[in-house]
């Protein structure tokens, strides 16, 4: 058998030929976890990828959107931060406002007005590797403040667009929206009505719209958010500036809330009385007149005090609801730039002193408030309490 190898070979002896053997498997191991290893980080890179949070383009992708509607639909887009997890599980970063009834865009949300009804709320997502129509459709109208659902029957909803019947409609939990109505928060668990469904835990921000940007001011010079929110020219902010905007310490709570330092009587620019008179200060006979103009929040109000008498109107309390019926009135409006800042009153929102009531000074210019004022037929349910004291003129 010797003949058969090159000259000066050496058959090994047996110890070192086990451990070249032994080394060789070893090698051969490593090289294939290796090669098992890249392959996991290969299928975890995959994953991942599947797991990041859905964009509006992975919708228009899904659905077909056709580029005329990609176009539409780009324009009500917006940003979510919502998490499924259970039977439904994936991230939503973005979705489209979309129809009740077909894929296509609609129109985006926008900020309901006091007492309007808060926007259907209908919005197109990926959720894994489908595409679902998020519902919520808030009870009531908007009173500009924070609102809490937690019965959410018939208010909160996911179902699949290509598959209708896959409806989770079952919910519980909470939704809130923010005071501009068209965007809120989501803590549910919804189910599907089918023999062996489990449940879906939804958390985190929504939005059907944008909300209109805040106006610039500074906070430091009295009355600027009244002159940046009405856009006021120039010439009628100096003159309201040197003259108008007197110091005032008024609480507000029920559907107005906040606290009130400064508001606007501009007297020397068309005063006129009445209940939704403005720039007024004095009293005509057997009436008074003053009015308060000033920003809350995103809104601009009147406040005009305007008790009526059988004799000449002179310091004292007057109160709400006498024999005269209404003694002050609260307007939603806003100041007419094109008009010098002249109030125009919304005919539809509007509070009326109900109970409670106010005084007038002896210099007949300031006095002290505590009054509850009441909505009107648009919304019998809303009230406004006043506190505090006020001045129309320095």
């Amino acid at each position: 058998m010797n003949r058969f190898l090159p000259a000066g070979f050496r058959r090994p002896n047996g110890v070192r030929w086990i451990l070249a053997t032994v080394l060789v498997v070893l090698l051969l191991v490593g090289l294939g976890a290796a090669a098992i290893a890249h392959f996991r980080s290969g299928n975890n890179v995959l994953a991942n990828a599947t797991q990041k949070p859905s964009t509006c383009a992975d919708a228009y992708k899904l659905l077909a959107l056709r580029p005329s509607q990609i176009t539409a639909a780009n324009s009500a887009c917006f940003v979510q931060s919502l998490k499924f997890s259970g039977e439904l599980a994936g991230a939503v970063a973005q979705a489209y406002a979309v129809g009740a009834d077909s894929s296509g865009p609609t129109s985006a949300c926008t900020e309901p007005k006091r007492w309007s009804a808060y926007p259907r709320v209908s919005m197109a997502m990926v959720i894994g590797a489908k595409a679902y129509r998020l519902r919520i459709s808030p009870p009531g109208s908007s009173e500009h403040q924070t609102l809490k659902i937690s019965n959410l029957a018939n208010v909160l909803e996911v179902a699949a667009i290509s598959e209708p019947s896959t409806d989770y409609s079952q919910v519980s939990g909470t939704v809130t929206l923010n005071p501009d109505g068209i965007t809120g928060t989501i803590d549910a668990t919804l189910l599907r009505d089918a023999a062996g469904a489990k449940p879906v835990h939804l958390t985190g921000q929504w939005a059907c719209g944008a909300p209109l940007p805040a106006p610039s001011f500074d906070t430091a010079v009295p009355c600027s958010r009244f002159y940046a929110l009405n856009h006021l020219g120039e010439s009628d902010v100096a003159r309201m500036k040197a003259q108008a905007c007197n110091a005032q310490n008024l609480a507000f709570s029920g559907a107005i809330s906040g606290h009130l330092d400064y508001a606007v009587t501009d007297r020397t620019y068309a005063a006129y009385p009445g209940l939704d008179g403005d720039n007024f200060c004095a009293a005509v006979g057997n009436q008074y007149d003053a009015s308060l103009k000033f920003a809350v929040g995103d809104e601009s109000f009147l406040l005009n005090l305007n008790p009526r008498s059988t004799r000449s109107i002179g310091p004292g309390p007057y109160l709400a609801g006498d024999t005269f019926g209404t003694n002050a009135a609260l307007w939603l409006g806003r100041a007419d730039p094109d008009h010098n800042g002249r109030f125009v009153t919304d005919s539809r929102v509007f509070w009326t002193g109900s109970s409670g009531s106010f005084t007038i000074a002896s210099d007949m210019k300031s006095g002290t408030i505590d009054e509850t004022f009441s909505g009107t037929a648009s919304d019998t349910g809303s009230t406004v309490r006043i506190t505090g004291s006020w001045r129309c003129a320095p």
